[in-house]
């Protein structure tokens, strides 16, 4: 764990109390033939709850995503499952009633005042660590074992390695991450990739009323990267690629808090980049 990029990830660019928020998607589920898309978040313990950050995220989505005609979104699921023995059946039914409940993820007076006004300085820091790499999922043992997802029949359940948002600007990214130097890609997460960028490109660029609660600035998809490592993450590697170009980490770390738009200069077409990894 101490030497993987979601450690790097909360020790080197700015955090959520500076105006960055970075987090993984645990799920999202795409039916391209009824044409309609929702996110799960997967809770392990009755004690996990929905931070700021995680809010932030999930109403944006719904915000964004809301707007355009091509797929309905539905929402974000926030499941706590705890029974490795539960039914795909129960967890349909626990997902039509989580996507009922916006409730859980609702922005409130007294979320935003623990957010950064993004004037002047920020008045603390508070990373906190990340735990995505210590638990497993019963949701994923679940769909894989009911196949519930292909290329074939046109369903994807997938997840996002990395979504990086400043909400004192508004722009936001999707990372797909590669360590060790390779990574092969299936089909299915081809298209998968290919698919996200397309909505959220078309979501942004006709947005004109989803903006972040806190800084009112209006948000903009600035595009889906691959990042890759050598090894395991940026201190540890002796290349870093973001798409087809070798970066240091210094200057990944400047790229990644997206203080500005300058990113941009490294995105190509998700085609080119996700058929070079095969």
């Amino acid at each position: 764990m101490w030497n993987t990029f979601s450690f790097w990830i909360r020790k080197n660019p700015k955090d959520a109390y500076s105006g960055l928020i970075v987090q993984d998607i645990d799920f999202v589920y795409i039916d391209c033939n009824k044409r309609y898309l929702f996110f799960i978040e997967e809770k392990n313990s009755r004690k996990a709850r929905v931070g700021p950050a995680q809010k932030i995220i999930f109403k944006m989505f719904d915000d964004l995503l809301s707007s355009i005609n091509s797929y309905r979104f539905l929402g974000t699921a926030i499941l706590t499952i705890l029974d490795e023995q539960i039914t795909i059946e129960d967890v349909k039914k626990n997902i039509d009633a989580a996507l009922k409940d916006k409730e859980r993820y609702a922005i409130d007076t007294s979320l935003l005042e623990k957010l950064w006004d993004c004037q002047g300085k920020p008045p603390c820091n508070k990373t906190e660590q990340e735990r995505s790499g210590y638990r497993g999922s019963i949701l994923r043992k679940l769909f894989e074992k009911h196949k519930l997802f292909s290329v074939q029949n046109r369903r994807y359940i997938e997840n996002i390695n990395w979504i990086f948002l400043n909400y004192c600007e508004g722009y936001f990214i999707f990372i797909e991450e590669q360590v060790n130097g390779k990574l092969k890609l299936s089909q299915t997460r081809k298209e998968f990739i290919k698919i996200i960028d397309s909505l959220f490109e078309l979501a942004s660029n006709y947005n004109t009323s989803a903006k972040n609660p806190k800084s009112n600035k209006l948000y903009r998809y600035l595009g889906f990267y691959r990042l890759g490592f050598s090894n395991t993450n940026p201190d540890n590697s002796k290349y870093i690629l973001l798409n087809n170009c070798f970066v240091n980490k210094h200057q990944l770390i400047d790229l990644l808090n997206l203080d500005s738009c300058k990113i941009e200069k490294y995105r190509i077409p998700v085609e080119e980049w996700i058929e070079e990894w095969g």
